[in-house]
């Protein structure tokens, strides 16, 4: 087999999760050169026993009782017996074709560690209409050509968790990182907890590794957005967690936070313009600077402790 797929799940949506399934069940790739794990991250209802996936020669179901999208994701790592590793949400809809492209890109890409490719709305509110330059908080991006690099600080090549392609090679120096220093696992999203960064985290060690990371325009899926995050509520739940782990995951990598902004005529504006932004765009900024403060405050607090 050339290919892993695994699909961490907590307490997932059956109709968002047979669909799931079904696109995975269409893929072009023939099955016998891929397999499949459905891994249930302490589902409140085990969901093995609502989910056939007899269809798959290759397949298994896998329970990780350790809340975390990060221990899902190592339990899917553990079990993998290919070089090529893919991640698969549980509202992530691949087109036909994704795990054929992905091997095709591994096979002419050997330097790239990690990609990721479009990543499409499907909104299950048809009247909500996403504001320009909010589309990063619902994991929603338009690849308009193909793009990688070896330098983490280089954001347009950086792929997202959303079928996210990744080699063994890759894998095992996180797997490393992550048992010399476990706080990583903070950097995923845990239950109702929304926390951001362990992809990144995955893209950047692969840098660190020797390895590029990429995007890909033939590399495309669906999104389903559910009804209860097309609100501002959430959108700055999203953006609060987004800030908390960028602070979290710089302390992570330097081994200090960033230092709080200085005072200053620059900073001043920026906080002008801040304000005179619209109400939504505004409160989302806020709830990023909310999330980066709290960040700075809880690490502070554990290296007085410390």
């Amino acid at each position: 087999m050339d290919i892993s797929v695994f699909i961490p799940a907590h307490n997932p949506r059956p109709d968002f999760m047979r669909r799931v399934l079904g696109a995975l069940r269409d893929q072009t790739l023939d099955k016998s050169r891929w397999e499949l794990a459905l891994v249930d991250n302490r589902s409140e209802k085990p969901i093995a026993p609502l989910y056939d996936l007899s269809w798959h020669p290759n397949s298994r179901h896998l329970r990780e009782e350790n809340l975390g999208l990060t221990h899902a994701r190592v339990r899917g790592f553990k079990e993998a017996s290919t070089d090529l590793v893919i991640l698969v949400d549980d509202d992530n809809i691949l087109d036909a074709d994704y795990l054929e492209q992905a091997l095709a890109i591994s096979s002419a890409y050997p330097f790239l560690g990690t990609w990721s490719g479009h990543i499409r709305p499907e909104f299950e509110d048809h009247s909500f209409r996403l504001k320009p330059g909010m589309s990063a908080l619902l994991t929603l991006r338009d690849v308009k050509a193909d793009v990688w690099s070896n330098d983490p600080s280089h954001n347009s090549s950086t792929p997202w968790g959303a079928g996210l392609c990744i080699r063994r090679d890759v894998i095992c120096a996180y797997l490393d990182e992550l048992s010399r220093n476990p706080s990583r696992a903070g950097l995923d999203l845990k239950g109702s907890t929304l926390l951001y960064g362990g992809d990144t985290d995955i893209a950047f060690i692969g840098c660190r590794s020797g390895f590029g990371k990429g995007v890909f325009t033939r590399l495309g899926l669906t999104h389903i957005i559910s009804r209860e995050r097309c609100s501002l509520a959430y959108l700055c739940r999203v953006a609060r967690g987004r800030g908390y782990s960028e602070v979290l995951h710089q302390y992570l990598d330097s081994g200090s936070p960033p230092l709080p902004e200085r005072i200053s005529l620059r900073s001043a504006l920026a906080r002008l313009k801040l304000a005179l932004q619209p109400r939504s765009e505004r409160s989302v900024a806020l709830a990023y600077l909310r999330g980066q403060q709290q960040a700075l405050r809880d690490l502070s607090a554990a290296n007085a402790l410390s």
